[in-house]
């Protein structure tokens, strides 16, 4: 059984303290808790635009997902979190866009394709998920 996960970074943004807008957190947290039931998710970034507070209405939210056990194949997962990311949109009006990550992956980014993303991920994202022992 996987780890219970917790939102890390809900609790703590608030409109002073994040440039996270609530419609994007309460989006992003409604997919995590999908995603987490069925991917051993390790962790969650949100990047790009939104992360930044420079987002648009019509932005996607970039989320990438750092998860455990053995590396699958990236588009069929990207694909299928997709199907759970179209199902929050429908939901909430808010467009997340996954990235799915595996953690060897992500602890050693220049064996990935774009290790310039995932350092930016890295250096530039707002945790907002991640796994806690039971």
């Amino acid at each position: 059984m996987a780890p219970k996960c917790r939102p890390a970074g809900f609790a703590v943004p608030s409109s002073t303290t994040s440039p996270i807008d609530a419609a994007t957190r309460d989006a992003v947290h409604a997919f995590l808790e999908r995603i987490s039931a069925e991917y051993p998710l390790h962790e969650a970034i949100l990047f790009g635009s939104r992360a930044k507070g420079l987002a648009r209405p019509d932005s996607e939210a970039d989320v990438a997902l750092i998860l455990g056990g053995s590396e699958q194949s990236f588009m069929q997962t990207k694909l299928d979190m997709a199907d759970t990311a179209f199902d929050v949109m429908l939901d909430t009006g808010v467009r997340i866009q996954p990235l799915p990550i595996w953690a060897g992956l992500w602890h050693d980014p220049d064996t990935w394709l774009n290790p310039e993303l995932l350092h930016n991920i890295a250096d530039t994202g707002v945790r907002l998920w991640q796994t806690h022992p039971n």
